[in-house]
């Protein structure tokens, strides 16, 4: 069965019933692609709305130079805007990734982390400019560090965000129940 425009931006079942059963931190940790890479979610402060991602550097994700390969380093990057802003904003808006850059700026041969937040001035601005546009391009800047604090690699993330119309708001929430 094909999914409509409005049932494709809503989170997958199955992501929905690990996040019930097991929370989110555990859930995403037992993602296939995040063990695989070394990836873990360290920390997850619902009220704050912040995400700590690490990743190891290991057999599976080290390159050819003995650094970290690329892909790991922005994969540890990838979901967690959409995230927060989905549980900040809730059903009325539509979250999706739009483009992303990743701009690798010193090699390392560690650990490293990245912080994810979504802050009470980020939702500010967003539900401001969606009371003059339908749909905004949001973009938030991520630094890759490694365990002295230095910056390894700075991602460039850019989320597309719509208000639902009132009638779309009511398609999702019978669909939900």
């Amino acid at each position: 069965m094909k999914k409509n425009l409005i049932e494709s931006f809503q989170p997958d079942p199955k992501w929905k019933w690990f996040e019930f059963l097991l929370g989110f931190k555990k859930s995403i940790n037992l993602y296939c692609p995040f063990i695989g890479s070394g990836i873990k979610v360290i920390k997850h402060e619902k009220e704050k709305h912040q995400i700590t991602v690490l990743l190891k550097l290991n057999f599976f994700n080290k390159g050819y130079m003995g650094t970290h390969f690329g892909g790991s380093l922005y994969s540890m990057c990838d979901p967690f805007y959409v995230y927060l802003l989905i549980k900040r904003l809730g059903n009325q808006y539509m979250v999706w990734d739009k483009r992303a850059e990743i701009d690798y700026i010193k090699q390392n041969s560690q650990s490293v982390t990245a912080k994810f937040e979504v802050t009470d001035i980020d939702i500010e601005k967003i539900k401001a400019l969606l009371t003059v546009q339908k749909k905004i391009n949001y973009t938030f800047m991520i630094n890759v560090t490694d365990i002295q604090g230095n910056t390894i690699a700075t991602v460039k993330k850019i989320i597309y965000i719509r208000k639902l119309a009132t009638n779309e708001k009511s398609k999702i929430a019978n669909r939900l129940n």
